[in-house]
Formats: C-alpha cells, structure tokens, sequence
C-alpha cells in the first residue's frame, strides 16, 4: 500500500494543523473565562478540575506538533509517511486507522453536549455573538473528526490504494479521549452518601414530564400540615430561559405521600419562573407571585389549599414598574409577620420586598435592601440577589441575600417591616457558595421556647455539600452546622411541620445538581447529635 503523502497533501495538513491551533486558543481562552467566573454549579467538574489543564496542554502540544510538521513536511521530501513507525507493518496499520477512526466519531456526541451545556448556560447573560464563538472550537472539533473519520473508513470500503489520518486530528482526538476518560473515572469512583438519620424521597425527578427537567424549589406549610411544593419545569434544565412553567405537587400528610405532578402556570414559550409563595393565615390563602421572561410580574392565589388557582394578576402594571424592570422573586417562600403584613422577597431592579397591609388587595415595593451609597461609600448596584426574609423576635425584618461564590452571605435589617433598609453587612459564619439559601423560624421565646432559626445551603465554596445550621441568637452566629448530603447541591427550600419535624426540599444530585429535586426529612436532635432537645410543651406552629 502507497503511503507516501504529496505537496499537496502536506498543504492540506497544515491548513487543517492551523485551524485546530485556533480552535485550542479559543478553548482556553474559553478555560479561563469559566474559571474565573465560575458559580461551582457542576460537581463533577469541581472533583476533576486538574483534568482541564492537562486537556489543554495536551490539545495545544499535540496541535503545534501538527503545525511544526505539516511545515516541514512541505519542505522536505524524506518525511513521507504520516503515521509513526511501529505502524509501518498493513495489518497493525490498518488496525490503528480503522480504530482511530471510530473513537473520533464516538467523541463526537460529547464534545457537542459539553458545547451545549456551557451555551445554554451563557444564554442570558452574554450576548448572543459570544455564545457563537464559544461554540465554534465545538462545532469545529466535532465537524473535523466526523469528516477525517468518515474519509479514512470510505478509503477501506472503496479499497483506494492510500489511507492515513489528516494530522493533528488523532493528536485532538487523543487530548479528548483523555479528558473524558479522566472524568468517566473520576465519576466511577465518586459515591457521595447521605448522612445517617436523614430520610430522603426525589420528589421532582427529569423525565416525569417527558423531555423536561426540575429546578428551583420551593414550599409552604399550610394548616393540618397540608404541603404543596413548586418548581421551575424547563425545557432544558441547563438554561435560565425558554420555555419554562411553573409546575406543583401536594401533599396532605406532612409530605410522606404526594399527590402527582399539576402544571399551574404555562405561557407556551415564554419563560414562567421564580415562585415565591406566602400564606395569609387570617384569609386562609396561598399567594403565589411569578416572573415572566425576567421583565413582568404576576400574582395568582389559592384560597383551596392550592387545588384550583386563581387568573394571574398583573403587578407589574398595578405597581407601575417601568417596562423591563428585571423580576426576580426570592426564590423561596415569603412571610405574614407578627403584624399581619404579607412579604414577599423580590429582586426588581434590586433586592427589595413586596408586601401587603390588606391582606393582598393593594402591594406595595420597599426601598432596596442593597442601596447605591452607604454614608460617603458608593456601593455596586444589586450587589446582592436572591433575599429570603423572617422575623426577628423583637419584631425586625432581616434578610438574608446571595453574594458571590467563596465569600460571605450579605445581611441587612428593617425596622419598618421592610419598607427601608439598615446598611448591609457580612454574615461571616455563612460562606457563600454563591446560590440561593432558605433562612426560617423554628422556634421562638414566645412559645415558651428557645429562640432558634435554620439555615439551608450548599456547605461547600461550590454547589455542593448540602449542610443545615441553626441559630440561638436571631442569626449573629450559626454554632450548629451538619452535613446533609455530600454530592451536588444547589437551591433549597426549608419548612417546619407542626411537630417541629424540619423538611428541606433542595436540588441535589451524585454529579450534578439538575439530576433531581429532592425532600428530606431530619429533627432537632438530628441536627445538634443529641445535645438540643425541644422543650416539653409543644405548640403548633400555626398557633402563633
């Protein structure tokens, strides 16, 4: 067999050499951008982070060998043969050929996923022509291997009298094959466990409407323990955007059974989100506020316990919000404080609430918890995001709010119910893992017991590590902190049954956290290894 390689070839080679040389550029200027601004939101990534250097420098190595001979190979008419010398012998060569030729086409379908999962998670947040760029080294890559492979395994099937791989592909080739190897690895051996004592249930779970997937929980307790939760249903549960609804189930046992999964908003396309629910225990009912597309606001209500649910209401144009206003409510859930008055945490335009004195026919917006300036310190305008909210026993509103991965939750206080807000300061014994967190009463002096708030959120400095804390003193520290789950982890949602069972519903999964949305179950004797007991009288949550 003829396996000398022409000019022309040689040509061919280099143009193909120099193609891939900018497809590595552009994958690490890709590595770079993500490290720097990554939300630690893919387990699997953070356990197999040293993989990605390796990947690049292999990629690149291999590309500019291609590069230096391909040049070379145009100059000097000795260097003929494109395949290393151990290959010399028809039968190991062809073996090498065909096999090759085969593992490229099979790293095809991911080297395309990994492409579609970082655009849609860019959609929203870069412009589009960006995400075209991020997706050309992906594109490229797979349209290369498709076409040397498919060309190499033709040249068999016609018996054409000279075969070989184009260069610099098999060096591509062998650069992906490590880094998906690495990981596959990585994942075998990575078994996450739950924490003795947790009861645990995958309440909303990909698939259960077909083609779809879960995030971003939420839940509220009703009387008689009577649960309903909600989540996001998304037509791809990488993307923030397209078409997204807001879907529910109910339980009527405390959450031990649950009814089957109840679509209750659906626009069609459009992006239905952030649910962020609070009961009004004097009118016995559920308010739901929901976003649209991040611009508009709705409210809709349930005075049956969540079985029917009412036309939405536009707020955003009862509020006069001007038309674009970023909406983003908690997520999570809202309060009735000890005065009767309705909060919703929100982010429009900032992080603020919506509350209501009559009990939902007229809402109000606060001022910013986050306010631009701070005596004579300019501050960063939305600097923090994703507010949940309770209240203090002494009849304060504080506010718990997302920072930035690997530094600390934000806090801020009012004095007026929410309608202004103290300066902000850091919660520095609650490291932000840069995702939403669930803040919540337990219990209360006014109960004739301790004074004790829960907080949910990944443990981690990365989505993961699902951990819960309590507090003795209104939030100033968090002494009590146990692991929950050590796999993904993300948004979560906390709620205490009448019996002070402590439920959390949160996103979870063994490589990532979209895998399901998951309920668990502990007590306070969970929590504090034995050493908090409650107090002997006992009274019911909704009796407060």
């Amino acid at each position: 067999m003829n396996t000398s390689i022409t000019r022309r070839q040689w040509k061919w080679d280099l143009i193909v050499a120099c193609l891939q040389l900018f497809f590595a550029l552009l994958l690490c200027i890709i590595y770079l951008v993500f490290i720097t601004s990554f939300g630690g939101e893919f387990l699997i990534v953070i356990k197999g982070l040293w993989v990605l250097p390796i990947f690049l420098a292999l990629l690149l190595a291999g590309t500019l060998t291609a590069v230096i001979l391909a040049a070379r190979g145009m100059r000097v008419p000795a260097l003929q043969s494109a395949l290393p010398s151990w290959l010399a012998h028809l039968t190991t060569r062809n073996a090498w050929l065909i096999g090759w030729s085969i593992v490229n086409l099979l790293l095809i379908p991911p080297i395309l996923f990994v492409g579609k999962v970082l655009a849609l998670g860019a959609l929203g947040s870069v412009p589009l022509f960006l995400i075209g760029i991020l997706l050309i080294p992906f594109l490229g890559y797979s349209l290369l291997f498709l076409i040397s492979s498919i060309q190499t395994l033709l040249r068999f099937v016609r018996r054409q009298g000279s075969n070989r791989l184009i260069w610099g592909v098999e060096f591509s080739g062998f650069a992906f094959l490590f880094a998906f190897l690495a990981f596959g690895l990585i994942g075998l051996f990575w078994n996450p466990q739950w924490t003795e004592g947790v009861e645990y249930r995958r309440l909303f779970v990909p698939g259960e409407e077909p083609g779809r997937g879960y995030r971003i929980p939420a839940m509220i307790v009703l009387p008689g323990d009577v649960l309903i939760a909600f989540a996001e249903s998304r037509l791809d549960p990488m993307s923030d955007l397209l078409d997204i609804n807001l879907v529910m189930k109910r339980s009527l046992d405390g959450g031990h059974t649950w009814s089957a999964l109840q679509v209750v908003q659906d626009m069609g396309n459009h992006t239905v989100h952030s649910p962020c629910p609070v009961f009004d225990r004097d009118t016995q009912t559920v308010w739901l506020p929901f976003c649209v597309d991040y611009k508009r606001l709705f409210m809709i209500t349930s005075t049956d316990y969540g079985v029917t649910w009412s036309t939405p209401r536009d707020l955003s144009q009862e509020l006069g919000l001007p038309e674009g206003t970023w909406c983003h409510n908690g997520p999570g859930n809202g309060i009735q404080m000890s005065t009767g008055r309705l909060v919703i945490p929100t982010c429009l335009g900032q992080a603020r609430i919506l509350y209501s004195d009559d009990h939902g026919v007229t809402w109000k917006i606060s001022e910013p918890m986050t306010p631009k300036k701070v005596g004579t310190q300019i501050l960063e305008v939305g600097i923090g995001t994703e507010p949940q909210v309770f209240e203090r026993v002494d009849g304060a509103l504080c506010a718990n709010l997302r920072y930035k991965r690997g530094k600390y939750r934000i806090v801020t206080c009012s004095h007026d119910g929410g309608e202004t807000w103290e300066p902000w300061s850091f919660q520095e014994d609650l490291p932000d893992p840069g995702t939403q967190a669930s803040i919540m009463r337990f219990t209360s002096e006014k109960e004739g017991m301790k004074n004790r708030l829960l907080f949910s959120a990944p443990g981690a400095p990365y989505r993961g590590e699902f951990t819960i804390r309590l507090s003795y003193d209104e939030g100033k520290t968090w002494p009590v902190s146990k692991l929950v789950y050590e796999g993904a982890a993300g948004y979560s949602q906390l709620a205490v049954l009448s019996d002070y069972s402590i439920l959390a519903l949160f996103e979870t999964g063994k490589y990532d956290l979209r895998e399901s949305i998951t309920l668990i179950r502990v007590d306070l004797d969970w929590l504090t290894d034995g050493r908090d007991h409650l107090e002997t009288s006992l009274i019911s949550p909704f009796s407060r």
